[in-house]
């Protein structure tokens, strides 16, 4: 058992100091569970200031370890808790040692995670000492019961004045199995129909393998997000490049027109080319070695002209 975690039963010693020898009246509500029927029933108290007005009723499991008998007070209450096996509960309420009322376990701290095969055994004997119940119901004692609200066990086949409450069967429904139905969450699937993510933590292997300072793994972690920004950056770049590359051929292109033209269209080309920058001075220094007429006059008149694609002309 890691530490933290509760071990679902009480010591000898810690049933025995925590045991209440006279009822006191004085929270509003009175807990008693049925550990033969699973059943909890909540009394509150009647005109005479006895808690013998049955008020509500929830289907729950027991276990080995539950105590059979006796009163007790309640006392620590967290939103989850770690149990033994390395789950958790949510609105978990402790009544004595580690005794306590929680929900069905998850496999995380996390309420997607049920274990919806043991929430399908909800009003039989499963757990190992705790008394789960439905996390409405367990948020119910968390939110309405106060510290120090009594809480009896008993044995019984009838299940109490209220009946046995039933649970929904979930295990089939293989989409929303990892929720609770209960759960007053807005983003309980049960109700609108999407699964939210989970977020698994880290498996503990992967950890080891990363340094062990602290201060270098978060910045391992930041430079890895670095990276990722930095590729989505070049990628734009690239595309853009892309695009200008596109624009500069097309404009070589239109020079290559031009140039047969010879000098009645060199101030067009001077003025089309302004804004190509650099490639209207390379077809200014391909018509500077034009100039050299007295080498090149036959080549020229031999060479027919050639069109914008590069092939001969006529």
């Amino acid at each position: 058992m890691k530490n933290g975690e509760e071990s679902e039963e009480a010591s000898e010693e810690e049933l025995r100091l925590g045991l209440v020898k006279n009822i006191e009246y004085i929270t509003k509500y009175y807990i008693k569970v049925n550990i033969e029927a699973n059943t909890v029933t909540i009394y509150e108290k009647d005109a005479k200031g006895k808690y013998t007005k049955p008020v509500k009723a929830m289907i729950c499991s027991t276990g080995k370890a539950t105590p059979k008998s006796g009163v007790y007070k309640t006392s620590d209450q967290y939103k989850w808790r770690g149990l033994i096996g390395g789950v958790y509960g949510q609105y978990a309420t402790r009544i004595v040692g580690s005794i306590l009322f929680h929900s069905v376990p998850y496999q995380i701290a996390d309420p997607g995670t049920l274990e919806y095969w043991e929430y399908d055994k909800l009003g039989t004997k499963a757990s190992l000492g705790c008394v789960r119940l439905t996390v409405i119901d367990a948020w119910w004692i968390y939110t309405y019961c106060e510290k120090g609200t009594q809480v009896e066990f008993y044995s019984d086949s009838d299940p109490g004045p209220l009946g046995k409450p039933t649970a929904k069967k979930i295990t089939s429904n293989q989409k929303f199995r990892g929720w609770d139905p209960t759960d007053p969450l807005p983003k309980n699937p049960w109700k609108t129909g999407i699964v939210p993510p989970i977020n698994w933590p880290k498996k503990e292997e992967e950890v080891i393998e990363e340094p062990i300072d602290e201060t270098n793994t978060s910045m391992d972690i930041n430079n890895t997000n670095t990276n990722t920004n930095t590729n989505t950056n070049t990628n734009t770049d690239t595309n853009t490049n892309t695009n200008t590359d596109t624009n500069t051929n097309t404009d070589t292109n239109t020079n290559t027109d031009t140039n047969t033209n010879t000098n009645t269209n060199t101030n067009t080309n001077t003025n089309t080319n302004t804004n190509t920058n650099t490639n209207t001075n390379t077809n200014t220094n391909t018509n500077t070695n034009t100039n050299t007429n007295t080498n090149t006059d036959t080549n020229t008149i031999t060479e027919p002209p050639t069109d914008p694609g590069g092939e001969p002309v006529g």
